[in-house]
């Protein structure tokens, strides 16, 4: 019996060790709704109330936010309407939608209207301009070194994004865009080193009205007076992508973010950034995907079974 136990754990230290994915996105179906914020990231209070996107107030408050900073049309608080099975909200400026399929992923619909929003004006250096993104604050960090892999996965589409009429011959590259991206808010939060609390931002982009595939980013936060002044660190879209990014056409991303992370770290560190920080300091904080809008563009950007997978190593 005692031979037979032996050789039954031998054979068991031989086996695969199941793979566990944990979802760290909290409410990845968007059932709770969103807070939605003012049109200042520099407002005493950072939400104006909840948006509810189903038949019924949610059990809980939301996991989400909806950032709509320097924005004319507002989202306001209340309950979607359902308009051919999704959820939808809208002003003249912007539209949110959720979609549900008893059969397949679930999709949130981004759409800004910078024609409305900028009406006849053209955006200057140093002015804040409009967006609508999704947020989600981690009230416990995700420590990358932790986990064997941190799986991102969604499928996206751009389904338009046209300058406004009026602005033709006045668009300026340095000053107006539609621009989309992933962006996580990366901390050092080890107590007592010299870079404790210090960050990046580091983002995987998506679109950007002036190149069929968006470059990398290397930059600081500035621009408008709510920027951070943090580093950004934004790697290069044909890492991620194949072909132009606004045809239309949905696609997929399947990547893991860990050696992203690593990378982006080494890049910081190389520009004077981080200097005293290892990757076990690391930890992500807070996660956000969606407009910036720079220009005046009418743009709409839908994005499909998100998700965020950390499996132990």
């Amino acid at each position: 019996m005692k031979y037979f136990l032996a050789l039954l754990a031998l054979v068991m230290t031989c086996l695969p060790r199941p793979v566990f994915a944990q979802e760290l996105f909290a409410d990845p179906r968007f059932e709770h709704g969103f807070q939605l914020s003012p049109d200042s990231a520099l407002a005493q209070k950072l939400e104006i109330g909840n948006l509810q996107t189903g038949p019924a107030p949610a059990a809980a408050q939301p996991s989400w936010r909806l950032a709509q900073w320097a924005s004319k049309y507002l989202l306001q608080p209340g309950a979607c309407t359902l308009v051919d099975g999704a959820w939808e909200a809208r002003t003249l400026g912007k539209r949110l939608r959720i979609e549900r399929p008893a059969d397949g992923p679930v999709s949130v619909l981004l759409e800004v209207l910078g024609d409305a929003e900028y009406g006849e004006h053209m955006r200057t250096y140093g002015e804040a301009w409009p967006h609508l993104l999704i947020e989600q604050r981690y009230e416990n960090p995700i420590r990358p070194s932790t986990f064997a892999k941190l799986m991102l996965h969604f499928d996206m589409r751009v389904v338009r994004a046209v300058a406004a009429a009026g602005a033709k011959g006045k668009l300026d590259p340095g000053l107006h865009t539609a621009q989309a991206t992933a962006y996580w808010t990366v901390h050092n939060l080890s107590s007592g080193n010299p870079d404790y609390q210090d960050m990046i931002w580091f983002g995987i982009p998506i679109f950007d009205a002036r190149n069929e595939v968006p470059p990398a980013s290397f930059a600081i936060d500035a621009g408008q007076a709510a920027a951070s002044g943090k580093y950004i660190c934004v790697l290069d879209g044909k890492r991620f992508w194949k072909g132009a990014t606004g045809d239309g056409q949905w696609r997929t991303l399947d990547t893991d973010l860990k050696p992203l992370l690593q990378e982006a770290l080494e890049l910081s560190r190389k520009n004077g950034v981080l200097q005293h920080t290892q990757f076990e300091d690391l930890a992500i904080t807070t996660f956000n995907l969606g407009w910036e809008m720079p220009g005046p563009y009418d743009a709409t950007l839908e994005i499909r079974g998100l998700s965020l997978k950390a499996s132990a190593p």
